[in-house]
């Protein structure tokens, strides 16, 4: 199988339709970045098999908070890591962590996103 078909079943695996969906809204507007995000990030990265998708999942939330992303990077991740089976409370811990590392304000901002995206999840779930 291809690096894109791996990719590409890999995001439906963690993301489901609607992380599938995120991502052909990136390939419509540039194929290229997509087509880059899919096969190294998903099916380079994310298929690799040493490390599960939880710790995969505290290792990206980790990074895009450190790196104070605020935008869909984070919330796509934030949803990732509850459909891996993170619970409230280790996201709250891993936001909570990196607070002494990277700030505050980071941390703090991250929350925001973090809540909007719990809250969505709670009203799908019920």
């Amino acid at each position: 199988m291809e690096k894109i078909q791996v990719g590409w079943k890999k995001i439906e695996e963690i993301a489901g339709e609607q992380g599938v969906k995120t991502m052909k809204e990136v390939q419509d507007f540039s194929p290229k970045l997509a087509k880059m995000a899919v096969e190294h990030g998903y099916g380079d990265i994310y298929s690799d098999d040493t490390l599960d998708l939880k710790q995969r999942t505290l290792i990206t939330l980790s990074s895009l908070i450190s790196q104070g992303d605020q935008g869909t990077a984070l919330t796509f991740h934030f949803k990732i890591a509850l459909r891996a089976g993170l619970t409230k409370e280790e996201i709250l811990e891993v936001i909570n962590h990196c607070s002494g590392y990277v700030g505050f304000p980071k941390a703090i901002a991250s929350l925001s996103i973090f809540k909007k995206v719990y809250s969505e999840y709670e009203n799908e779930n019920k």
